[in-house]
């Protein structure tokens, strides 16, 4: 498969936040500590006598509290002077990487994504995109930016949900809520399909049939003339053992189907230090998607992700936290196990 996906927009009937204003209060806040560490900086008695010495950015920045952790905590081992200067570097870095996706030129690094082309890279057509996941809210969790990427390039985007999410008896709610989460994600309701199959229950302990998720898969594409499938990667994102199952049922497909014109990409699983350290991570995605050969990976830039949090929001009987994230990575995967890495 290959890396990258965005997200967008606004929930019908409700008004949208005020994103850009929060976005200039943030940056505003970013300047202001960042001058006032600096400033604080240059007035701290280093250790080897740099600085000016006592005055009253010293004493600010000497009071108690500080004083306490520095004795109890740091053992005198670590200059605040240092500490400082490296809360500084964290946050503008924190600062530049943030603007780099907000400012970026184009929503996919590299540019072109080959699979939205028909042939070579040079002619683009529209594609009948099929996004596969096992439960309800896995389109707006994993897969958001991914939709309405293909939705803003003009693509004909279906969704399959091979579950209802049942495990904790909430499956008709979670119904109505993955409805209304694709309704926000630009994905039109008569091609959204949610599955209630006995063999495909909700839960960790519960592995799904593979050859029944290829033959439900090959149904879909062939009903709705699917060229591109679009899902998890062999670990499934979380790790879910429904997610992994996803992954190989597809690959079945692909392996006894190998002369069909079926184009299959998968979202790449990162490891849990890059997840976290947010927007910070648009630099390894950047070497990845230009790293390897054969346009394998790419990194789509979420330019506006207020549909993905409105959407993320409808799955209320799921959001016990969300991980707010910029920014996905799919890598091309050829259903023989070989991922194109």
């Amino acid at each position: 498969m290959a890396r990258a996906m965005r997200q967008t927009g606004d929930r019908p009937g409700r008004r949208s936040p005020p994103y850009s204003l929060v976005l200039m209060v943030l940056l505003m806040l970013s300047a202001a500590l960042l001058v006032l560490l600096a400033v604080g900086v240059v007035s701290l008695p280093f250790r080897n006598g740099i600085g000016r010495g006592e005055n009253w950015w010293t004493r600010m920045l000497s009071w108690k509290p500080r004083g306490f952790i520095y004795q109890n905590s740091l053992h005198h081992t670590i200059s605040m002077s240092w500490l400082s200067i490296t809360t500084t570097m964290v946050i503008t870095l924190w600062v530049i990487s943030l603007l780099r996706v907000l400012l970026a030129s184009s929503p996919c690094i590299p540019s072109s994504p080959a699979f939205l082309s028909a042939g070579s890279s040079a002619t683009k057509k529209r594609r009948n995109a099929l996004l596969v996941v096992a439960h309800p809210d896995d389109e707006s969790m994993f897969f958001a930016p991914t939709l309405l990427y293909l939705a803003s390039e003009g693509h004909n985007v279906h969704v399959l949900c091979l579950s209802t999410g049942n495990a904790d008896g909430k499956g008709n709610i979670r119904k109505e809520e993955f409805y209304r989460a694709c309704a926000i994600l630009k994905v039109p309701l008569q091609q959204v399909q949610i599955l209630d199959h006995p063999k495909l229950h909700d839960g960790f302990d519960k592995p799904w049939d593979i050859q029944l998720l290829a033959k439900i898969v090959k149904e879909e594409i062939r009903m709705r003339a699917i060229d591109l499938v679009i899902t998890f990667d062999n670990y499934g994102v979380s790790g879910h053992p429904n997610h992994r199952d996803v992954h190989r049922g597809i690959c079945v497909f692909l392996c006894d189907n190998s002369g069909s014109n079926v184009e299959a990409w998968e979202l790449a699983s990162t490891s849990i230090f890059r997840k976290y350290t947010g927007p910070v991570d648009i630099w390894l995605s950047i070497f990845f998607s230009h790293s390897y050969p054969g346009s394998r990976i790419y990194c789509l830039l979420n330019k506006c992700p207020s549909r993905s949090y409105l959407a993320m929001a409808e799955h209320s009987s799921q959001w016990v936290w969300m991980n707010s994230i910029t920014k996905f990575d799919v890598e091309r995967f050829d259903g023989t196990g070989n991922f194109g890495l």
